[in-house]
């Protein structure tokens, strides 16, 4: 009935239990769950978890926090993704993007880490044109490079880039610019969090046919578990919400998330 579209079991917060996390996933009714790579070494590990258990798929890719570790590093890697990418089960490159937040404990990006993020998207944009994948984008504070860079690439290339924007926050005019291209938007538990109306707002603005679920878990755990590891058991919550919002049934919106992961990530039915 559900899918989880966004779920790092490939990190460590999953270690010790992953059986019993996707079993749990599967008595929630959350029958499939796309795992996505953060690095080479978490995208292999997307791929292993992939291909030990029916019903979870893989997404490889570098995030931009990594694409900062290092031009030599990044390209080795990206040849590595490459051979990667063939994999059956793979069915997204991905998490891939910008990134200009400045994070706790960290120096603020500076232009030279921002113009290596952005080779290092080019090339795996590349990737998914070539393997004609989705991307599951990644975008913090960068929505208008971003899409600016989208575009110029489709431009020039003659290909319309597919996909999702992973966690979507922004003005309302970023998501109808989203939407405008052709991409579907994800949501995650932070949109139960009594602070963020604004991301309801997004949610109630945004067509069913272009919406899917995620939880980010192990992160953005849902009330009213909130302070917890997340896991996929947890999207029915979000679902919830969804169907609240649009005073639908939780299955209509089940149904119509699910048809739409199936579409964009050319899931089996």
């Amino acid at each position: 009935m559900f899918v989880d579209t966004h779920c790092h079991l490939n990190f460590q917060a999953f270690t010790n239990d992953l059986e019993a996390v996707v079993d749990r996933a599967r008595n929630a009714q959350v029958t499939r769950i796309i795992i996505p790579g953060a690095k080479l070494d978490s995208s292999e590990r997307a791929v292993e978890i992939a291909n030990q258990h029916d019903g979870c798929y893989a997404a490889v890719g570098i995030h931009p926090h990594h694409a900062n570790e290092g031009v030599e590093t990044a390209k080795s890697d990206l040849a590595s993704l490459q051979t990667l990418a063939t994999n059956p089960k793979i069915v997204a490159i991905g998490e891939i993007g910008l990134d200009r937040y400045h994070y706790k404990n960290t120096p603020p990006p500076s232009e030279e880490t921002i113009a290596l993020q952005k080779e290092v998207l080019i090339t795996q944009l590349d990737i998914a044109r070539e393997r004609n994948l989705p991307v599951i984008l990644h975008c913090r504070e960068a929505q208008s490079e971003l899409l600016s860079l989208l575009q110029e690439y489709q431009k020039k290339t003659q290909h319309i880039v597919t996909g999702v924007f992973h966690c979507f926050d922004g003005t309302n005019e970023y998501l109808q610019a989203v939407l405008e291209m052709g991409f579907y938007v994800g949501f995650d538990g932070n949109s139960t969090y009594p602070a963020n109306e604004h991301l309801r707002q997004l949610i109630a603005a945004t067509p069913l046919n272009r919406l899917l679920l995620e939880t980010d878990a192990p992160y953005l755990t849902p009330v009213p578990h909130r302070g917890q590891r997340n896991e996929p058991a947890h999207i029915p919550l979000l679902a919830t919400l969804v169907a609240e919002i649009y005073s639908l049934p939780i299955e209509e919106i089940g149904n119509i998330s699910t048809q739409n992961a199936i579409t964009l990530f050319n899931l089996p039915a």
